[in-house]
């Protein structure tokens, strides 16, 4: 007789490996490139907020509530969220940033803090706008999830030495095709946080796959 899946054994074993996987993941113990511990210990786990989120937040709190009730998970509502592709995107260094999102996005104004152009184009612009080495994907319409592909394709063959693309895991469309967008793209370096995939190309870099648990 097969072990049935919601049975009390199987709940109980399931809570204790996710339980010593939060833990591992959480110290950054079994991570062996020092550019993935360093990310997930001092970026993606900071726990100290820098000042500016206090104003941001205050400042664009009509904006969160808005986007929560008009778009819900389509668009970033969560100040935590923004607070994460903020430090993501300080860290990357880069200076510019490429937005990917029909909506007015709660995202620009925490962007605009770390980087000097944050370009959100218009679907049409897709196929021939430049490239940047800081790409977030927010929201993309299925018509043009093709499009898309293209500009992801071109940033890896002109920016792949050093590239990060984050996704809006909680938005339905990015999360229904996270799977096939991470096989067709087969990034190096992958990042799978509760609310955001953030694959990267990185030169010299030790390649690999990392589960961090929020």
């Amino acid at each position: 007789m097969k072990k049935k899946k919601n049975s009390l054994i199987y709940k109980s074993l399931t809570q204790v490996k996710q339980i010593k996987r939060f833990v591992f993941d959480r110290r950054g113990d079994g991570v062996h490139s020092p550019y993935a511990f360093n990310l997930i210990t001092k970026v993606i786990r900071n726990p100290y907020p820098y000042d500016c989120f206090r104003f941001l937040s205050f400042d664009h709190k009509i904006l969160s509530l808005s986007i929560k009730e008009h778009s819900g998970d389509r668009l970033v509502h969560r100040f935590k969220t923004a607070e994460l592709i903020f430090r993501l995107a300080l860290n990357h260094t880069s200076k510019d940033c490429i937005l990917i999102s029909q909506r007015k996005s709660l995202l620009i104004p925490y962007l605009e803090r770390v980087v000097k152009h944050v370009v959100q184009p218009s679907v049409e612009e897709f196929a021939d706008m430049d490239t940047s080495a800081l790409l977030i994907v927010e929201d993309c319409p299925l018509e043009q999830m093709e499009n898309l592909k293209m500009l992801l394709l071109r940033s890896i063959e002109e920016q792949g030495q050093n590239l990060m693309i984050v996704f809006n895991h909680n938005n339905p469309l990015l999360r229904k095709n996270s799977k096939s967008l991470a096989q067709w793209l087969n990034p190096p370096i992958s990042f799978h946080l509760k609310h955001l995939k953030v694959f990267v190309w990185r030169a010299y870099t030790t390649p690999g796959s990392y589960n961090v648990y929020s």
